[in-house]
């Protein structure tokens, strides 16, 4: 889970499969779902994050929508957030999925 302090000292709290889910909705399912449909050593691994890749503009997409999300349910500061979303980013990021054009 995820706690951020608002301004009058009362935690609110997001957890990490609410960010997940925000980026897991582009394939229409949940980390419940995900988490039912998958041996336990799939989801262990950081791996499983690679069979739900998003694309650029989802992903920017879903940048946006996240640190927004940590904005209202925690009414933390921007700047707060800003800090703290390297470390949100590294948990919870999609997979981007990119073609690669090999010899055009």
């Amino acid at each position: 889970m995820i706690y951020l302090s608002n301004r009058c000292n009362m935690k609110k709290e997001i957890t990490r499969d609410d960010i997940l889910n925000g980026w897991l909705k582009y394939h229409n399912t949940t980390v419940e779902e995900v988490v039912k449909a998958h041996p336990k050593d799939v989801l262990d691994s950081p791996d499983w994050f690679d069979l739900y890749p998003i694309t650029q503009e989802q992903h920017d997409e879903w940048v946006e929508w996240a640190k927004k999300e940590l904005l209202e349910r925690t009414r933390y500061s921007k700047k707060a957030i800003e800090i703290q979303w390297g470390l949100i980013y590294l948990d919870t990021a999609p997979n981007i999925k990119v073609d690669y054009v090999i010899n055009p």
